[in-house]
């Protein structure tokens, strides 16, 4: 079962090649390349300029590994983009930072890989969502029968009870053809995703919530309970911050952009 994630949050990178889907396309193929990856579908990308808040738009993509996936969410207005690895080949950290930095550059970084078999062996994170960017919960489900229609079916509803925009449907698929041994499923939400990976012989699944708002603890606790009762075992973990200084390029943007107005009517 995939176990190593690689989480890693960039800033300070360039506006025009976060906000490229070529860019970001050619960055997922790249990055299975240089870290010996194994893709089982071409990458995926949900463009998303069409949110209430301007500042928040820019490129989801991903792309389903073995037992495992790739997401990127680039913030290009924010100069920032958010990045998972799942996967059960090992690579180091400085690695896994340069097979995405070489594509898109960022003058700041903050990474780390977690061995999702010694989570909750550790204690929780302190979080302050006034400050952090939003939260991503890892969900381990134990012993829990799952097939295709299930996890289509979990993934198509889920957002919604959490409060998660979809912008995309569900997308469920084996890991090869003959003799799967996994079964894996993404929803994009808006700039973020949910994920699930089942290993078939274990009957055990690997799921990502990661949003850029916070959620309600409770209600997503609540949530896992009504779906998987004790079967499922979870930890939290923060990403991001509120990236205060891209607030104030959003405020020069728009009055850079009514600039006209302002010769038009004197």
């Amino acid at each position: 079962m995939a176990h190593y994630h690689f989480m890693m949050d960039a800033y300070n990178c360039p506006e025009n090649s976060s906000n490229n889907p070529m860019v970001v396309y050619e960055l997922l193929n790249s990055v299975c390349n240089k870290l010996n990856l194994k893709p089982v579908m071409p990458p995926f990308l949900v463009p998303y300029y069409y949110c209430e808040d301007g500042v928040d738009i820019g490129v989801s993509a991903f792309t389903l590994c073995e037992g495992g996936h790739i997401t990127i969410h680039t913030f290009p207005y924010r100069s920032c983009y958010f990045v998972d690895v799942l996967t059960d080949e090992f690579f180091s950290k400085n690695d896994a930072e340069h097979a995405f930095l070489d594509q898109i550059y960022a003058k700041d970084v903050n990474s780390r890989i977690i061995d999702r078999r010694m989570i909750y062996q550790q204690k929780d994170e302190e979080i302050d969502p006034s400050l952090d960017f939003g939260p991503h919960f890892m969900i381990e489900v134990d012993n829990f029968k799952m097939d295709m229609d299930y996890i289509f079916t979990w993934l198509d509803t889920v957002a919604e009870r959490i409060n998660m925009t979809a912008i995309s449907r569900p997308y469920v698929l084996y890991d090869k053809d003959v003799d799967p041994e996994y079964i894996s499923g993404i929803l994009v939400v808006a700039q973020s995703h949910i994920a699930v990976h089942y290993n078939i012989k274990e009957k055990k699944a690997l799921i990502d919530i990661f949003s850029c708002a916070f959620l309600d603890k409770e209600k997503v606790s609540n949530l896992f309970s009504s779906y998987f009762g004790d079967k499922a075992h979870w930890k939290l973990y923060s990403r991001g911050s509120k990236h205060i200084d891209s607030y104030k390029r959003k405020a020069k943007r728009i009055s850079e952009s009514k600039l006209w107005l302002k010769n038009y009517k004197k």
